[in-house]
This record gives C-alpha cells, sequence and structure tokens, in this order.
C-alpha cells in the first residue's frame, strides 16, 4: 500500500503508532473482527478498503505488515517542530528523561487525535499491568523503562501530568493532563512558564497591605524574615511554614507582602480546577510536586490555602496528611522551595506534622488599634468618625469582611445619601457577622456601666475601689478575684475599672471559653490571653469556677487540664486580670495564690439600696421616693444592684406608677433568687 497519503510527518507518525497498536501480538484481532473494520474511521485513515469480502479480509494482515513496513522505511515521522520543540523546553523545565518526554507526548496526541483515541479505545490494552508492553511496542521503547516511568511514584503520575482516567467513554487507564494543555503543546508556540496556570500555579495579584499593616505579629515577622532570607541565599530544601487564623484575618496578604519585602516571587497553587469544580486533596498535592520540580532554581515562595482537607482530619475524613503520614512527611522534608501552608483551622492537628513546620504563625483578628486604622485607611472616606469607632470596638471583625462590605457600599455610594451611609455599612458588615455566628451590631446592647446610675459608691465591697483603680492607672499589672452573691456588680466593675484607667475590656464568659472537643478549651484560654496581651486590655473571666474548680473534685482528666491551663495562663499574664465568680469555695486552692487581691462583694446594705432606689426613680422618671419608700427599701437585706438592673427592664413594656411599686417589684425580684438553690448570673 502506498505512504504518500500521509502528506506530513505528523501524519506519518500517528499511522504509525496506530499500525503498531494493532500489530499481530497486540490488538489486531481487535482490529479486524467478525468480518469488518472494529472503527471505520480507523481504517479509512489509513487508507485501508472500505468493502470487505473474503479476498480482501484473507489479504487484510500482508495489506497492515506491508503498510507498518513501508511507514517503517519511509521518510522521518514525527511531531511538527513547533510542537517539538514545546515538548523538549517543556520536559526539561520539569526534568523529564526521554522515555517521559516520548509518553507525554503520546498522551497529549491521545487527547487531541480522534483516531489515535480510537485506536486506544478499540485495542484495550493502555490499562492494567499490560500498559508498558503497549506502549513499549508503540513508542519502540525499553518496557523497563516505561514501566519506571508509568510507577505510582514516578514524576508523570506524582506532578499530574498523566491521571487516572475516570471518563465514561474512555477505557484507557491513564489519560493526559487536560485537552487544553495537549492543544498548546502541539498547535503553537508556547512558554512553558505560562502553561503552568493551567495546572494551577498562579501568580497572585500585588498585596494591598504592607508590613506595616500588621503590627501585631511584629515579634514574629522579626524573626520569620530574616529566616527566608537564610533560606532564599543558602537554598535550603525542607522549608514549610504554617499560617492559620480565622477567615479574613489577611494570611493569604502577609504572604504576599513577604515575598514584596524580599524580593522573591509568589506563586499560589488554585483549588479550583479550570471548571471551577474544587480540587482533590490528592490533586492539589500533584500540582505542588508539578511546581517544586519546575521551580528548581529562582527562588520562589509556594502558597497552597486552605489546606484543612489536608492537615487537619474531621469526623468523616482523616484527611490526606493523616491517611498518609509516612509519605506527607517525606513531602514535607523534601520541598526544594518553601512552601506557606495556609488554614483557618489547626484545632486537630497531629503533633507529629507540628513539629515539622519550620515556623508556625497564628494570624488572630488585628487588636482594637489597627482595626480603628485599617477602618480609617479602607472606609473612613465614606462614613462617620463615630461608626469608625464602633466598628473599631468588634473584636471579631476581620478586615477582609471591612474590605468587602466598604467595596458594596463604594460601588453603590451615589445611590445612596451621605447621612445614611452608615446605616448602609453596617446594615451589611451585621449580615457576614451574623452567618459567621458573632452578635448582629446593629441590634443595641444594654449597657453594663449605665450613665447617671452606675456608681461604685452602690458596691457593697470593703475595699477603696477609687484608690485600687489609681494604682493601677500607675502601674497596670494585677490579678484580682472578684467573688460574691449574682448581681452584686462584679462584671459592671470589671468595665467601670477598664474605663478608668483608660484601657479597652476583653470579655470572656464561661460559654466563650468551653468546648466539647478535647483540647479546644485549653486552646480557647490561651488564645484568649493572647488577644488580652495584643490588644493590651484588661482581660475580665466571668464565671472563672468553670475552670479553677477544686481539682479534687474533678472526674475527668480534661478537667485538670482545662484547670492547669487557666492556672498557668494566670501566672504568666503581665496585664490586668479579673476574674468573677460566685462559687469561692469550690474555687481550686493554688488558685488562690495567684490572685494579687480578693474582693468580696456583698448584697446591698441599707443606705446603699436607698440611694439606689432614688437613682432609678430619677432614670426612669418616677416620683421620687417617700420616706416610707425610703425606711421600706432599708430592711432589704438580699438586695443587689443587678435586682434593680433586672426590674428597670421590665419597665420599658409593664411602666411602674412609683417609686413603691419598682419598690416591691425589686423586693419580690431579690427574694425569689434568695430562694433558688442554683446559680444565677448578672451581667
Amino acid at each position: 500500500m502506498a505512504t504518500h497519503r500521509f502528506s506530513s510527518r505528523f501524519d506519518r507518525l500517528i499511522a504509525l503508532w496506530i499500525l503498531r497498536a494493532f500489530s499481530p501480538e497486540l490488538g489486531r484481532s481487535n482490529f479486524l473482527c467478525n468480518s469488518a473494520y472494529a472503527d471505520s474511521e480507523i481504517a479509512e485513515f489509513l487508507g485501508l478498503p472500505m468493502r470487505l469480502d473474503e479476498a480482501v479480509i484473507r489479504e487484510m494482515p500482508r495489506l497492515l505488515d506491508d503498510l507498518q513496513i513501508s511507514l517503517e522505511k519511509a521518510g522521518p515521522a514525527s511531531l511538527p517542530s513547533q510542537a517539538r520543540n514545546n515538548f523538549t523546553r517543556f520536559a526539561d523545565s520539569l526534568k523529564l528523561n526521554t522515555t517521559e518526554q516520548r509518553i507525554l507526548e503520546f498522551f497529549a496526541c491521545v487527547e487531541t487525535e480522534s483516531t489515535l483515541a480510537d485506536t486506544c479505545r478499540v485495542n484495550q490494552k493502555l490499562t492494567g499491568p499490560g500498559a508498558p508492553r503497549f506502549l513499549a511496542k508503540v513508542l519502540n521503547l525499553p518496557r523497563n523503562a516505561i514501566a519506571k516511568a508509568l510507577a505510582h511514584g514516578g514524576r508523570m503520575l506524582r506532578c499530574g501530568l498523566l491521571k487516572s482516567c475516570h471518563h465514561p467513554h474512555k477505557s484507557s487507564g491513564l489519560e493526559f493532563h487536560s485537552e487544553a494543555l495537549a492543544t498548546r503543546l502541539l498547535r503553537g508556540p508556547c512558554d512553558p512558564a505560562k502553561l503552568l496556570k493551567l495546572f494551577g500555579v498562579v501568580t497572585p495579584s500585588p498585596p494591598e497591605l504592607g508590613l506595616d499593616d500588621f503590627p501585631h505579629l511584629e515579634t514574629s515577622l522579626n524573626l520569620l524574615i530574616p529566616y527566608l532570607k537564610t533560606v532564599r541565599d543558602k537554598r535550603r530544601p525542607g522549608v514549610n511554614v504554617l499560617i492559620h487564623g480565622a477567615p479574613g484575618t489577611g494570611k493569604s496578604q502577609l504572604v504576599r507582602v513577604l515575598g514584596r519585602a524580599l524580593d522573591i516571587p509568589v506563586f499560589e497553587l488554585e483549588t479550583a480546577d479550570r471548571d471551577g469544580d474544587p480540587l482533590r486533596a490528592s490533586g492539589r498535592l500533584s500540582v505542588l510536586n508539578l511546581a517544586q520540580t519546575y521551580f528548581n532554581d529562582p527562588a520562589v515562595l509556594l502558597v497552597f490555602d486552605e489546606a484543612e482537607d489536608i492537615l487537619t482530619p474531621s469526623p468523616t475524613s482523616l484527611g490526606m496528611a493523616n491517611s498518609h503520614k509516612g509519605w506527607f512527611n517525606q513531602l514535607l522534608e523534601k520541598n526544594r522551595q518553601p512552601v506557606f501552608w495556609i488554614s483557618n483551622s489547626i484545632t486537630t492537628l497531629d503533633p507529629a506534622f507540628s513539629r515539622r513546620f519550620d515556623f508556625i504563625l497564628e494570624v488572630p483578628i488585628p487588636p482594637k488599634t489597627q482595626r480603628r486604622r485599617i477602618l480609617r485607611k479602607q472606609a473612613g472616606h465614606l462614613v462617620s468618625p463615630g461608626l469608625i469607632e464602633q466598628l473599631a470596638g468588634i473584636e471579631h471583625l476581620a478586615p477582609a469582611v471591612v474590605a468587602r462590605a466598604r467595596n458594596f457600599i463604594h460601588a453603590i455610594r451615589r445611590d445612596i445619601p451621605k447621612p445614611d451611609r452608615d446605616a448602609a455599612l453596617i446594615h451589611v458588615i451585621g449580615g457576614t457577622l451574623k452567618a459567621q455566628g458573632h452578635p448582629d451590631p446593629t441590634k443595641a446592647t444594654i449597657q453594663l456601666v449605665q450613665p447617671g446610675i452606675y456608681d461604685i459608691g452602690h458596691l457593697n465591697t470593703s475595699a477603696d475601689l477609687q484608690q485600687i483603680a489609681a494604682n493601677l492607672r500607675k502601674s497596670p499589672s494585677a490579678r484580682l478575684c472578684l467573688y460574691g452573691p449574682p448581681g452584686t456588680g462584679k462584671t459592671s466593675f470589671g468595665h467601670w475599672l477598664a474605663n478608668e484607667i483608660g484601657q479597652p475590656l476583653l470579655l470572656r464568659k464561661a460559654s466563650d471559653l468551653l468546648s466539647p472537643y478535647l483540647g479546644v478549651t485549653e486552646q480557647k484560654i490561651a488564645r484568649t490571653f493572647e488577644t488580652a496581651r495584643q490588644e493590651g486590655a484588661v482581660l475580665l473571666i466571668d464565671e472563672v469556677d468553670s475552670f479553677l474548680r477544686d481539682r479534687t473534685q474533678t472526674r475527668h482528666s480534661w478537667e485538670v487540664t482545662q484547670i492547669n491551663e487557666m492556672l498557668t495562663q494566670i501566672e504568666s499574664f503581665p496585664g490586668i486580670l479579673i476574674a468573677s465568680t460566685n462559687l469561692m469555695d469550690q474555687l481550686d486552692s493554688a488558685s488562690m495564690r495567684r490572685f494579687d487581691i480578693k474582693l468580696h462583694f456583698g448584697y446591698l446594705l441599707p443606705d446603699q439600696a436607698s440611694r439606689l432606689l432614688v437613682s432609678y426613680c430619677l432614670n426612669l422618671a418616677l416620683p421620687q421616693p417617700t420616706t416610707a419608700d425610703l425606711e421600706l427599701a432599708a430592711t432589704m437585706d438580699v438586695s443587689a444592684p443587678g435586682d434593680f438592673t433586672a426590674v428597670a427592664r421590665q419597665h420599658r413594656f409593664q411602666p411602674f406608677r412609683d417609686a413603691r411599686s419598682l419598690l416591691q417589684a425589686v423586693i419580690a425580684e431579690s427574694e425569689l433568687k434568695a430562694n433558688r438553690s442554683r446559680r444565677i448570673g448578672f451581667l
């Protein structure tokens, strides 16, 4: 048969691969079966007789052999020169050997040439353990070299150049990375560096922030930056940095900032494929391997974002790292380029992995001063200074939430009158915070320290509270334990003290810190103390008895661990700590010596109850109490400021007529509390 029908070297190459695939020892019987071609388009491409009679069928083996021999002896059969150059440059960039490059070329052609794809489908030899023998015959390469190239730990599979085929209409066990990559390599000039984007290795946009936007990380960055400089200069392998923190705190931005500060390019690994579908953990790790292989000489920083599915197991999944521990440990140790692993949470991170990271950095919500600076920078031109100050006080407000809300309001600013922009911005931010499980900032809150009512003179404690505040203003370091019945003003005093000495207050209740998951409560306790350090805040822990119970009364080891963590943090805290409890007699004895001052808050004294009645009547616009009312107030022996606060809230929907009706409600509230056996908290 004539070979002139194959006008190009590329056509001759495809025809030769097809004929080798249908040689007698491989798949000829699959091609010629039941006196017909298995695929007429393949026969037409080869120029075979389209009408089959007995004579043609008898001659067909000789026709196929003669055609193959003719092509083997004919002129060169190869890829087009541009494609050949593309594959050579691409293979060189990934350190592929000649066998691996030839295999890559074959699979790329299978992806783009329908007759070759049909040949593999008809032949059915490119699956399972027979694949090396098939490719060795078709590509005329040693079988052992093929087998080594296709091994599971080989570079081609590890980097995702070839992948397992899950397409319902393809029988091949392996397939090329993508049709897009095959087309770029075969049909035009291309730069290997630009091909990385097809794998999901992308250059992120320049950072919007600078190092001065992370003052709360100064200590960590002063260590990390010199280390990365050393890694860059000495080309130290196996460098891994773990960055974790709540969503929106600027973790990815931080890596871009570091890259710019060090003049090192940053590349991020995408989390979705070209169709927008999420990439599996194994697929993303293949991309990481490819990037590590490609970036062999130039120094770069690689960013593996959303690493939770790799690093941290969940109730339904072990996570890739935990299910392949040895393999993952080896991956960490052999990185050619530094990798920044970014995760929103490391709660369940295996200690075996944490010790393999060079540096672990938590990026928390910025402190109030930094939140105020970010808000002024991003939204100061849109909203009022008062709103900036209000939003800065929201301790769980992440920078990304601010940026996205700012962008929203900025886009519609011409449709919103300037006086209404405050309400619009806080509405947008409130929707996000509610979705994250935080309180809605648009909802009014009841002030704990109410102007015109709160007076430390209404607190029944033997200490000189004004003198304590004055001394702490000069030397802001102390640990105070406030104890006494519910409602006696312990928590309100914490707010008053923070205001008096000019420091923000960080309030944590037991419900904020306790977690049903092992070890998480300890992490929350440690994070709370660290936040107070960063904020320069007075730390108020309400219901501290939940963490400082007598250890002789505990029944579980985790209870002891929580107590030990709280005691350790109290011991090392350099600022002002206020711990309040209604159950002083149940505290662990070791906790007592850790408090510098222990203040008992008792029920109101007679004159305090009378003065408080006068203050509330004035605040609620009620007639001033009579002498009889004041005498009755002085007889209450179990009333507390909290009782007046609770009753005053009733006035909004069940108004009182006079001081006597208010006082009777307070007496009923205090007697009800006194008769209860369970604890009632007062805020």
